[in-house]
């Protein structure tokens, strides 16, 4: 989690928003959107889904037997 983290917060970075302008843009809360930065668990999959949709980031689960979802974007 502290890798998803760190590239959530150089995309937030790179966009120049700050928590509470991403939060105003993905509908979570800049409390929530520290958390993931930190990478921290304590949070849901759907508030990572819509901050990484926020921030434009792909979020791809891929099997080791081959198969490959995109979950967002």
């Amino acid at each position: 989690m502290d890798k998803l983290g760190e590239l959530l917060k150089e995309a937030r970075k790179a966009q120049q928003l700050s928590q509470f302008e991403l939060q105003d843009l993905s509908g979570v809360s800049a409390s929530v959107i520290y958390k993931l930065e930190k990478g921290r668990q304590d949070v849901t999959f759907g508030n990572l889904l819509a901050v990484a949709d926020a921030l434009g980031v792909s979020l791809i689960v891929r099997s080791p037997l081959g198969g490959e979802v995109s979950l967002n974007g």
